[in-house]
């Protein structure tokens, strides 16, 4: 497999990283946590779903609904894509292989797309991570780790712990059966308990069966007997039934008759009444004639009142017009010579409104004239104030803003140009200085290391002479004493440049004081300031003469307010009756209104005097008397309403005399009839008793039944349940026969999994297979060993020209190299032989820095395998590298900055 592309989308810390992979070795390099490591793991998401996270929804950025990878990928000769989506409520799988130029659709699902991957790649997740992922620390545990930890990392590897795990989890199994097993066991202690139990039940059930049969005997003589005393009950109460409601009957005829003898007295009583109010109704009707012709004298009179007061309102009226006419003829010429002066005035003031902000507006203007000024004045001496200034800083004498402005445009770029001179030569310094510092750190080691030995060097673990030794501790102290005095001189030349520098920079903090945009402002304002105040001189000149023709409006408007004040009254007069004449209407129509009250008059006073006439001495009190009369007409038309129900009475008089005759003939026959049914009560109660005596007994039977009934379906209920029980008896025993065998199969099975069993089969075959594949690394790799051998706890022990050796026998260059080929060996054995790709997450982690040098020179050779990723922020691993992708981040995002 050869990884082509990776592209990244909310992926963790990757908001949208797209990584191109090439043949031979790629650095990912980058801070930590840049995202290095989130790349790898990405590549196992993509292909088959795993992750780091504790949910999946951790993978997507924070603050974003969506994330996906794609990866593409050749494998076989042929090229795929997958793709893979996820939100926080839903996923999405699509993988595609390509024809020709285009991808085509393969499968499509999460575990479909696994399931493919996996038939691809021949190898499923937990392998593909175990063979083409070196993860941190395994290239120096394969050198510094101990013996069981060496075997418990290969075995991980190997896949072996998963069979231990499994081991010790068939355990937890067989704890959890063995439980269930004792518990079996006890629950069928009481088996025997149940079947006794059932016996005794079932003969209690045939003893209950022969005394509900004797109660049926008794209750079915009870109830023959019952019967009859109810046929005879039963005739008796039809006859209780008839009785009591022919009574009913009769006592309400009896009740009907009385109401409708007192109903006889009452319409007799009302006739007579009726007789005696005719006779008063023809002594009223006579008197009652006169009762129009007053109500006819009171309203003509009452009519005569009103003209008589119309008539002396409207001569009123026309006297008040004629008196109005005679002023307003008196004052007329007054209200003209008022009107016009009024409307003089009002010209004059639109002209005095047109002119009258020109006062307000002149005085405005010279305020503002005189505020500019000042300012002018204030802008003036800043810009004189902060040229000297400047001078002071440049050690210059400038008189004009243009002068200073063209000497900083060429002085601030050449001091600029001196200032990041020395910063590049301090950092060369300083550079210089750490590399002679870390020189000296890596000789003083090698010396400590040759002090405590005295005849066997303890980098090559050959064999060495004092003379020998004390010449290398010589040349190693040497060295150091050269980087010393180089360092002495830097850090001298490091003081000076750093001190010049600082001049350097205090100048130019100085000159940044400077502002020359300032002073532009300031110059710029006073010219613009200045042309203001020659705006302002002109508008002056202008509102002068409108202030001028104001003055003489407001002269003009004086005098005729002063004119108009002497016929005020007059005009006031003038206006006062007008409004009054309008207000009191047309004096033809108030005349012709007068000479029809006169007229209505004289005829209304004939109709009065004839009306008195026929009243007589009635008009003495014709109010009273009107009065008088109406209620006599209302007594008059209350009674006639009451006569007017004398026909109706007659006509109920009658209709009662018939119904009275009709109830007494239905009395008689009810009567009859209750004689006929010879109804006896104090008979009928005792055949009643009899009968609840009876129905008491049969009830008592019956319950005494049903109670044996009850008791018996609760005695059928246990039996049932004591069936069901020993049936589940049966249940447990096969149960517990069938755990039996069952925790013999997981015992054998545990067995297989442990240690002396797939364990150590895995073992015995993989460690000849990892030998082989490593061996034939030495090869490639041109190593000075001919054969490799690994015994039961993965110690390694190698063959080379000086024999064997274990790895502490052999130097630090020699460890990573056997490290290295043992990992891909075992990279071998896990891929089937079929190695393109590996994946090596901080390999020189806890590594010294000589080994790390030659783990980093190894790489540099390596070229059996096509395409090796490598995770690292080791900036040394570059050396090593055919492409480098830098990783980086900022506010939270990672992404690609270089490759």
């Amino acid at each position: 497999m050869i990884i082509k592309n990776l592209h990244m989308k909310n992926f963790k810390s990757h908001k949208d990283t797209r990584i191109e992979f090439d043949t031979g070795i790629s650095i990912i390099i980058g801070g930590n946590g840049a995202g290095k490591s989130s790349i790898l793991e990405a590549v196992s998401f993509a292909l088959f779903k795993q992750h780091t996270s504790k949910k999946i929804q951790q993978l997507i950025t924070i603050g974003q609904k969506r994330m996906s990878v794609a990866i593409q990928f050749s494998a076989h000769g042929r090229t795929y894509r997958v793709l893979r989506e996820r939100t926080k409520t839903s996923s999405k799988a699509i993988m595609s292989i390509k024809e020709g130029e285009r991808f085509q659709s393969l499968v499509s699902g999460d575990k479909q797309v696994t399931l493919e991957v996996q038939n691809i790649l021949e190898m499923d997740g937990d392998l593909f991570l175990n063979a083409v992922y070196v993860r941190q620390g395994e290239i120096s545990d394969l050198i510094e780790k101990t013996s069981s930890e060496k075997k418990q990392m290969v075995g991980r590897l190997l896949g072996i712990d998963s069979l231990e795990t499994a081991w010790k989890n068939i355990k937890i199994i067989l704890d959890k059966y063995n439980g269930q097993k004792l518990r079996l066991e006890g629950k069928l202690e009481s088996f025997e308990d149940a079947n006794v139990e059932l016996d005794s039940k079932k003969e209690e059930e045939t003893q209950f069966n022969i005394k509900i049969k004797d109660l049926n005997r008794d209750i079915e003589g009870k109830i023959i007997d019952t019967n009859l005393i109810r046929e005879k009950m039963e005739i008796l109460d039809k006859r209780s039934l008839e009785f009591g409601k022919n009574q009913t009957l009769l006592n309400s005829k009896e009740h009907f008759r009385e109401q409708l003898e007192k109903t006889k007295k009452d319409l007799n009583w009302q006739l007579t009444e009726i007789t005696g109010k005719e006779e008063e109704m023809s002594k009223l009707k006579p008197r009652l004639k006169k009762l129009n012709v007053l109500k006819s004298l009171e309203e003509n009179i009452k009519e005569l009142k009103n003209l008589n007061k119309d008539k002396k309102r409207l001569d009123a009226i026309l006297t008040d017009i004629k008196r109005f006419k005679t002023i307003l003829n008196e004052n007329e010429v007054y209200y003209n010579d008022y009107s016009l002066l009024n409307t003089d005035i009002s010209s004059l003031q639109y002209a005095k409104d047109q002119f009258e902000g020109s006062r307000v507006l002149s005085e405005q203007y010279t305020t503002r004239k005189s505020k500019i000024k000042v300012k002018m004045k204030k802008s003036l001496e800043k810009v004189k104030t902060v040229l000297e200034t400047s001078n002071q800083i440049l050690n210059t004498q400038f008189d004009s803003v243009e002068e200073l402005e063209n000497y900083l445009t060429t002085f601030k770029p050449q001091l600029e140009a001196k200032i990041q001179t020395t910063s590049e030569e301090i950092h060369d310094i300083q550079k210089e200085l750490s590399n002679l510092q870390v020189k000296n750190q890596d000789l003083e080691k090698p010396i400590g290391e040759l002090e405590q030995v005295k005849d066997l060097c303890p980098i090559c673990k050959s064999a060495i002479t004092p003379q020998k030794r004390d010449e290398l501790i010589e040349d190693y102290q040497s060295d150091i004493e050269v980087n010393i005095l180089r360092s002495k001189d830097l850090k001298e030349q490091l003081g000076d440049i750093e001190a010049q520098k600082g001049n350097l920079e205090l100048q130019q903090s100085k000159i940044q004081s400077i502002n020359l945009g300032i002073l532009r402002e300031y110059l710029k304002s006073v010219k613009d300031d200045a042309k203001e105040v020659e705006n302002i001189d002109s508008n002056l000149k202008d509102l002068q003469d409108k202030i001028t023709i104001l003055e003489g409006i407001e002269k003009d408007i004086r005098k005729k307010k002063s004119q108009i004040e002497n016929m005020k009254g007059k005009y006031e007069n003038y206006i006062a009756a007008k409004g009054s004449l309008e207000s009191l209407g047309n004096i033809e129509e108030h005349t012709s209104n007068l000479n029809e009250i006169n007229t209505s008059l004289s005829g209304l006073k004939k109709k009065v005097s004839s009306l008195m006439e026929i009243a007589g001495d009635s008009v003495e009190d014709l109010p009273e008397e009107i009065s008088y009369l109406e209620e006599m007409d209302k007594r008059y038309q209350h009674l006639q309403g009451e006569v007017s129900q004398k026909d109706a009475l007659l006509k109920r008089q009658k209709e009662n005399e018939m119904q009275i005759q009709e109830t007494l003939e239905a009395v008689k026959e009810i009567s009859q009839i209750i004689e006929d049914l010879n109804y006896n009560e104090k008979s009928h109660e005792r055949v009643k008793k009899d009968w609840e005596l009876k129905n008491e007994e049969l009830t008592q039977l019956t319950g005494k039944k049903h109670m044996l009934i009850g008791q018996m379906d609760q005695l059928s209920l246990s039996i049932k349940e004591l069936k069901s029980k020993i049936i589940e008896f049966q249940k447990y025993e096969n149960e517990l026969k069938n755990l039996k065998d069952f925790l013999k199969l997981l015992n054998f099975i545990r067995h297989i999994y442990g240690k002396d069993g797939v364990q150590k089969d895995l073992r015995n075959i993989s460690r000849p297979l990892i030998e082989e594949k490593t061996r034939e690394l030495f090869e490639k790799f041109n190593f000075e060993y001919s054969d490799i051998q690994l015994d039961d706890d993965y110690d390694v022990t190698i063959y080379g020209p000086t024999g064997k050796s274990s790895l502490d026998m052999i130097s630090g260059g020699e460890k990573i190299a056997v490290a290295i080929a043992l990992r891909l060996g075992i990279t071998q054995v896990l891929s089937r032989g079929s190695l393109e790709l590996i994946m090596l997450d901080e390999p020189t982690i806890h590594l010294d820095a000589y080994r790390r040098q030659e783990l980093i020179d190894l790489l540099k050779k390596m070229s059996i395998i096509p395409q090796m990723i490598i995770v690292t922020h080791d900036a040394d691993l570059e050396d090593a590298a055919d492409n480098i992708l830098r990783i980086e981040k900022e506010e939270g995002t990672s992404f690609l900055a270089e490759s």
